[in-house]
Formats: structure tokens, C-alpha cells, sequence
């Protein structure tokens, strides 16, 4: 699986992160999240640490 973090236009209030996944139903069209930035942090470090994921220079 892959998944890729993107910095989001800030609002006044606060800084996002996009979240792109490939779609898993096969149409083609990836899904797109919006998170708070330090949520998205969060999220990666979760994610490096208990799912085993690593950092790839994919390019998309």
C-alpha cells in the first residue's frame, strides 16, 4: 500500500496535510483526506512504528 502526505494550502487557523491512497476498488480515482498537520504527524509516526512502514521517493 501505498500512501503519500502533501502539505495544504494553511487556512487563518491552522495548517493541513493532504493524504493521497490509491484507490482499492479499482476505478482509478485515488482517495484524498484532509488532516491537521500535527495529526498527520502523528498519524506517520503510528505508522512507522507499529505498521512497519518506511519513507519511498515515489514520485506520482
Amino acid at each position: 500500500m501505498v500512501c503519500r502526505f502533501k502539505n495544504d494550502m494553511p487556512t487563518q487557523h491552522a495548517q493541513w496535510v493532504e493524504v493521497e491512497t490509491p484507490s482499492l476498488t479499482g476505478s482509478g480515482q485515488p482517495v484524498i483526506r484532509r488532516m491537521l498537520r500535527n495529526n498527520a504527524i502523528e498519524a506517520w509516526e503510528t505508522m512507522q512504528k507499529s505498521g512497519g512502514w518506511k519513507r519511498c521517493q515515489l514520485r506520482w
